[in-house]
């Protein structure tokens, strides 16, 4: 089963490489409203964390637009997964504009360790592609996938742009080890975690769980923290959006590690209720403290 999957897999990674560019967003687009269509748990999910999130304050057809949005979101930044290792970076870099790019220019100047954080946000894929070619060669973690096959395929892609991905479990070592080596840090933190290994902040304006390795990283290397965010303006079309550093320098509280932590929460929160369409709202986000919301 895990080579037939793999086997359709590749059969559209065929397809959507050798079609003409005004083809490839029509075959995504109807991908797209396949998945939307079947996938009702996944979709159910989605929903109630629109209807916790924005209450009334939005209308019901708004909150299916941002779903269906967050579904081609997803579609597109697997397509983008496939094509970037394919690209040189000059063909990458007309897919992006830049907002703020002094901000990682500055800490590369002046010599600082560099953690990027970013969300489930647009095409985030973009770190293993474009930062890594552009700046600095990238660290990354993620949970091996199950599918060898698949797994393979996504590190030999990684590895084209010298972006690096570490295993969750035990990742810290390798999370330092790869700051010494002046690789910048490049990781999606908004998801649900238990709270074992993490901690309690105020996300989207309710409380939920976060890991907080990013901060204690930072703490123990003096590294600087920086949000950064690929919002999709088009098919194929981004802006690459750096946001002001999150120093350890300028933290006030005696918990320096939750201060930090929400200060990331926060960046991200700002974001995505900006945005909300980009973001990935199909997870269960909510489940440590709201789990009844998904029954």
């Amino acid at each position: 089963m895990d080579y037939f999957l793999f086997l359709i897999y590749k059969t559209f990674k065929f397809i959507v490489l050798r079609l003409p560019k005004f083809l490839v967003k029509y075959f995504l687009d109807f991908i797209t409203f396949v998945i939307y269509t079947i996938d009702r748990k996944h979709r159910r999910f989605g929903m109630a964390n629109l209807d916790f999130v924005y209450k009334d304050t939005l209308t019901k057809k708004r909150k299916e637009e941002i779903l269906k949005n967050s579904y081609t979101n997803m579609v597109y930044n697997l397509y983008e997964f496939i094509e970037n290792p394919t690209l040189n970076l000059e063909q990458i870099e007309k897919k992006v504009t830049l907002k703020n790019e002094h901000i990682i220019t500055d800490a590369i100047k002046e010599n600082k360790k560099i953690i990027l954080i970013s969300a489930h946000y647009g095409n985030w894929e973009l770190i293993t592609s474009y930062i890594s070619m552009k700046y600095k060669p990238t660290t990354m973690v993620g949970r091996k996938m199950e599918n060898h096959y698949f797994n393979d395929d996504m590190e030999k892609n990684r590895k084209k742009h010298n972006s690096q991905m570490l295993p969750k479990k035990g990742s810290a070592k390798g999370l330092i080890k790869a700051l010494r080596d002046d690789r910048i840090l490049g990781l999606a933190i908004d998801q649900h975690i238990q709270l074992k290994r993490g901690i309690e902040i105020n996300f989207l304006g309710y409380r939920a769980s976060m890991v907080d390795s990013t901060s204690r990283i930072a703490l123990k290397t003096g590294a600087v923290i920086i949000p950064v965010y690929f919002i999709k303006d088009g098919f194929g079309k981004y802006t690459i959006d750096f946001k002001d550093p999150l120093s350890v320098e300028n933290l006030t509280s005696e918990d320096k590690v939750k201060e930090l932590t929400q200060l990331q929460a926060d960046s991200m929160s700002e974001q995505i209720l900006k945005k909300p369409d980009d973001w990935m709202w199909v997870h269960r986000r909510f489940k440590a403290f709201y789990s009844e919301i998904y029954n």
